[in-house]
């Protein structure tokens, strides 16, 4: 398998919208990152120094597509290229660029000696034919038709298809590795500082400027995914030819539903140009070539909710207030919901750690006032907060201690909500008292502070300890462990909110998650993330006869993404990091597998909950891990294969 760290390669159209995403993830997987770009000085393309791993991996060097010179200066000592420069137009003057240019690509690259090139093609180019019949699966055997292009004068489909089979025949004729990926409208969150085609499309949406949708449908990818696929598929030995990357495939009414859903204070229209004829029905389509590779894809709804918030982020996008255009769910509601920071402002305790990183992120991202209650505001394990986007305007520390109610007080003053996440992560007797009493400190600042609403992180420690539970039991919100078997922290902490909370009249909320796992946005190793390490580095030489449930760092709420027995966990990070000697070995393989439980998320997926699938949540904490240094990045990944 081909990997980062032994590789050089390079990105043409590296500072655009899909470009920058794969930039990004070329260097996340250790590769040295060529970027071609027209102008490497230009302001548009100053992005890419701020990517981690930039400034020691990341070159970018003068290109055009239509000068083969100056993409052979590009390519030169490089191992891969990744094709993604292409106009985004309708224009049939553009042409040229997008064939010979990629014509050119091809040409450059084996003149330079490169063996495998990684092209990005366009589902423009598989699904504009008339002919496919409407029960027909969308596939990696399906081509545009050409003459159809031209007629409707789809310039952009039709560039897309005549370059790629252009693309397959000059690599056929040179020798080299031709590896397509396909990609449906892409989405998500802009790296890049101007608007792309398909990004401003959201945004005249959520402007108002259409007025109404067509009766069409079409499909839709993350862009995070779109640049996972084009690593996938370089780094897989076996991939050949063509690989479609679609994330959903729904009519143009869903699509403005979910952002009405998401965003109900913008002006999005609810009209279809045309409802005299029936709804054009969602085609089928196959992404199993590039599942076989382990590509998972991300829900629309996250996607679409990440464009919004990059285009009110870049100022593309007033971030207007949602409650000023909220009207009640129904008829006998009468609250609406609650959001944004023009009206509200919110305290996080241990802001500073593992899940209140993520807590402040999500927050000041949703567009709330934030206060982050700590012990030691100045400290250096804090500073990270300070660099989180909208955090110079939305984000203030505060000292504060969970047994000290004053410095509480002060902490929640003026505030509409409190979230309390800090408690000790620990089996140490000592350290009860701040979880418990903390606990009931916080009930009772934010109670004295006026404070209505408080969100409390308890853990499915506080649920699934119980050895009275029968197997076939489901795990749910009704569930707690039993206090004499393990004399659980954190399920009395629960307990004490609950009662504090009734005697003061206070609305609580409880999360309860599973061990939790993903990128650290703080620098210094949290619990669960340690675990995950020790397996990475050997130092575990075996795993546990043992089920356990894990949820992504990114609501009584059962949180939990999924429950699996410790073989799997540790294959999983055996299948994603080979390189590293992770155990493969069971302490008591004597024994029957103790079988993984059932459990039920059903109240959090109500509220819109979407999980993240395990898989990447293990492979962001181990990169996440490297980048921190607490993990060593330079194991060739071949050696080990």
């Amino acid at each position: 398998m081909v990997t980062g760290g032994e590789q050089m390669v390079c990105v043409t159209g590296a500072g655009g919208f899909i470009g920058s995403w794969l930039v990004k993830e070329l260097l996340h997987r250790g590769y040295a990152v060529r970027a071609a770009v027209r102008d490497p000085e230009g302001r548009k393309n100053a992005h890419l120094h701020a990517l981690e791993r930039a400034k020691r991996r990341l070159s970018l060097h003068r290109a055009d597509v239509l000068d083969c010179n100056s993409l052979r200066a590009a390519f030169n000592l490089c191992d891969g290229v990744f094709h993604v420069a292409s106009p985004v137009s309708d224009d049939p003057e553009l042409l040229p660029t997008a064939i010979e240019g990629t014509k050119n690509v091809i040409n450059a690259a084996a003149d330079m000696g490169i063996k495998r090139v990684v092209f990005t093609s366009s589902y423009g180019a598989a699904h504009m034919n008339p002919n496919r019949r409407s029960d027909q699966t969308l596939d990696e055997t399906c081509w545009s038709d050409l003459e159809f292009c031209k007629q409707t004068q789809n310039w952009y489909c039709y560039a897309k298809t005549v370059a790629e089979k252009t693309a397959t025949e000059e690599a056929s004729k040179r020798g080299v590795q031709l590896l397509v990926v396909v990609p449906a409208v892409t989405v998500g969150e802009m790296l890049q500082p101007t608007l792309n085609a398909s990004v401003y499309r959201v945004a005249t949406y959520m402007r108002g400027t259409k007025s109404a949708y067509p009766n069409a449908v079409a499909a839709y990818v993350d862009v995070r995914d779109v640049a996972r696929a084009h690593a996938l598929v370089y780094e897989h030995p076996d991939a050949r030819g063509r690989y479609l990357c679609i994330g959903s495939v729904l009519h143009r009414s869903e699509f403005v539903r979910l952002l009405r859903e998401l965003f109900p204070q913008y002006p999005i229209t609810t009209r279809c140009e045309d409802n005299s004829k029936p709804m054009v029905k969602p085609y089928q389509f196959s992404v199993q070539r590039l599942e076989a590779l382990g590509m998972q894809f991300t829900p629309l709804k996250e996607s679409l909710y990440k464009t919004v918030i990059s285009l009110q982020d870049k100022g593309h996008l007033p971030a207007i207030s949602p409650r000023s255009a909220l009207k009640p769910a129904t008829a006998n509601r009468s609250t609406t919901m609650v959001t944004g920071r023009s009206e509200q402002m919110v305290c996080v305790t241990g802001a500073g750690g593992f899940i209140g990183s993520w807590l402040v992120k999500e927050l000041l991202h949703r567009g709330y006032f934030v206060r982050g209650a700590m012990r030691e505001p100045a400290d250096i394990k804090n500073a990270h907060l300070h660099v989180l986007d909208g955090a110079r305007e939305g984000l203030s520390l505060y000292r504060a201690d969970v047994l000290d109610r004053n410095s509480l007080r002060a902490a929640f003053a003026l505030c509409d909500g409190v979230f309390h996440v800090a408690s000790p992560v620990s089996n140490d007797p000592e350290l009860l008292p701040a979880a418990i009493e903390g606990t009931k400190n916080v009930i009772n600042a934010a109670a004295d502070m006026g404070v209505k609403r408080v969100v409390f992180t308890s853990s499915y420690g506080a649920v699934h300890m119980n050895p009275n539970r029968r197997s076939d039991q489901i795990i749910d919100e009704s569930c707690w462990s039993d206090l004499e078997f393990c004399k659980q922290t954190q399920m009395l902490a629960e307990r004490t909110a609950m009662e504090e909370a009734s005697k003061r009249g206070v609305n609580l909320l409880v999360v309860v998650p599973a061990v939790t796992v993903g990128e650290m946005l703080q620098p210094t190793l949290n619990a669960s993330v340690h675990r995950v390490a020790t397996y990475m580095m050997g130092t575990k030489s075996a795993y546990p006869n043992a089920v356990a449930a894990y949820v992504d760092v990114r609501g009584r709420y059962l949180c939990i993404g999924s429950v699996l027995h410790r073989s799997e966990f540790v294959r999983l990070l055996r299948e994603l990091f080979p390189q590293y000697p992770i155990t493969s070995r069971c302490k008591d393989n004597s024994k029957p597998m103790v079988k993984p439980y059932k459990f039920s998320v059903q109240r959090l997926e109500t509220l819109g909950m979407q999980f993240t699938p395990l898989k990447e949540s293990l492979y962001r904490t181990v990169i996440s891990l490297q980048d921190k240094g607490h993990l060593p990045a330079a194991i060739s990944r071949r050696s080990a294969l």
